[in-house]
């Protein structure tokens, strides 16, 4: 590895499983100080003794951000550890099928929260820590939030309302010295992607018109992209988004 984050501290939320593991694991290779937050604490653990192993540094914090008060800690473990806060990955995300008349205002409010909420106090508590250290932010959003997608309204709402925030905080700060951009990724091969459940008498025909040609990608492959939005080599790119989705949404 090339050691390009050496001396940075980066927070990742989703690093239970999946991109968020990912992406922990590759920050701490590169010599990223790196502090780990999900809400599922056994893979949280798992995620952060793989780093260790690998003689990485880590913090690690098992809480539900969908609470906002939970976000300004997440922030405070942080530089409570290191000292300074340099990168933000908001990771972490639900995905859910429904048909319309199936979504309850549980399964509404948990989606929204754990997708928009949390990514949101996320940026408020770390914004000015990111702004001393010139920092920047990676938000994970997704294919939903170009193109709509059926049995995925909830899901695809927030996910849109991700990107619109992306870009509105981008131009917020456009006079400060923090980035703040996001990637799309298609399908993965992550135990969220490969397990949902598909509403009872779904129309397939209606599913797999958003599945494309091409195989999903590796989390591993998606790290890649996410890497250099949060690397000084994208010290140019502020408030874009990245498409990673095997050409789904361009036709």
């Amino acid at each position: 590895m090339s050691g390009e984050f050496q001396g940075k501290v980066a927070l990742l939320t989703g690093a239970a499983s999946g991109l968020g593991r990912a992406a922990s694991l590759r920050f701490a290779s590169e010599g990223a100080q790196v502090c780990i937050v999900d809400i599922h604490a056994e893979g949280l653990a798992d995620t952060a003794r793989r780093i260790t192993e690998a003689g990485g540094t880590c913090v690690n914090l098992a809480t539900d951000l969908g609470v906002p008060a939970n976000c300004a800690a997440a922030v405070q473990t942080a530089i409570d550890a290191f000292g300074k806060l340099d990168i933000l990955c908001n990771i972490a995300g639900i995905l859910r099928f429904h048909a319309l008349a199936d979504v309850s205002v549980e399964d509404w409010n948990r989606l929204l929260a754990c997708n928009l909420t949390a990514p949101f106090f996320m940026m408020q508590a770390a914004m000015p820590h990111l702004i001393e250290t010139q920092g920047n932010v990676v938000n994970v959003t997704s294919t939903a939030a170009f193109l709509g997608q059926s049995y995925t309204a909830p899901y695809g709402a927030t996910k849109s309302a991700l990107l619109s925030l992306t870009k509105s905080l981008a131009m917020e700060f456009i006079k400060s010295p923090v980035r703040i951009n996001a990637i799309a990724p298609g399908g993965m091969t992550t135990e969220m992607g490969l397990t949902v459940a598909f509403p009872e008498n779904a129309d397939t025909d209606m599913i797999l018109r958003y599945c494309g040609f091409r195989p999903p990608s590796t989390p591993e492959e998606i790290v890649e992209l996410l890497m250099f939005v949060a690397s000084d080599k994208a010290r140019s790119v502020h408030g874009a988004c990245y498409l990673a989705d095997n050409g789904i949404t361009a036709g």
